[in-house]
C-alpha cells in the first residue's frame, strides 16, 4: 500500500515523483492514482470487471456528478517504442469504454449502484508514470501521474 504522506515527504525533499513511485508494483501504482481521484472528490471503483460479448476489466472508474473517467494506469519504464505501445493502449481503452457504455445501458441497476446516471460524460484516460509525447490521441487523454492532480483541478480546459 502506498503511503501518500511518505510520497509527499520524498517529493518535498527533492525526489521526483516518478522516482518515488518506481519501487511500487503496478497494483500499488493504481492505488496511488485512485487516491488522487478520491482526494479530488471522485468515487473510485478499482479493477472493475464486466461482460458484454467478452469479458473486460477497467483499472479505475473515477466517477463524479459531472464526469466519469475510464482510467488505464501505465507504470511502464522509459524506453523505445513507447509511443507505439501508448497508441495501442489508447485503442484498447476506447474499446473498453465503448463496451462499458453498452454494459451500463443494459444494466441500469449496476449503473445506479455505481451512481452513474444520464448526467455524466464519459472520458477515456491513461495515466502514465513518465511523461509521454502524446497528450491526446483519438478521444483519449494521456496524463503523467505527476500532472494528474492539476489535470483534475483544471479538467474543464481539457474536456469538452
Amino acid at each position: 500500500m502506498i503511503n501518500l504522506e511518505e510520497i509527499k515527504d520524498k517529493i518535498s525533499k527533492g525526489q521526483e515523483i516518478e522516482e518515488a513511485l518506481k519501487k511500487f508494483n503496478w497494483k500499488e501504482f493504481e492505488g496511488f492514482i485512485a487516491e488522487i481521484f478520491r482526494n479530488n472528490g471522485f468515487d473510485v471503483k478499482q479493477n472493475f470487471r464486466f461482460k458484454t460479448k467478452n469479458r473486460y476489466e477497467i483499472d479505475l472508474l473515477a466517477i463524479s456528478k459531472r464526469v466519469a473517467f475510464c482510467v488505464d494506469c501505465k507504470d511502464w519504464s522509459r524506453g523505445r517504442y513507447k509511443k507505439t505501445g501508448l497508441k495501442y493502449a489508447v485503442k484498447n481503452q476506447e474499446k473498453r469504454l465503448e463496451e462499458l457504455r453498452k454494459f451500463l445501458e443494459k444494466n441500469p441497476i449496476a449503473a445506479g449502484m455505481m451512481n452513474i446516471g444520464q448526467t455524466q460524460e464519459f472520458y477515456p484516460l491513461i495515466v502514465t508514470l513518465f511523461e509521454e509525447d502524446l497528450l491526446k490521441e483519438s478521444d483519449t487523454i494521456v496524463v503523467p501521474v505527476w500532472k494528474l492532480n492539476l489535470f483534475l483541478l483544471e479538467m474543464d480546459k481539457y474536456i469538452e
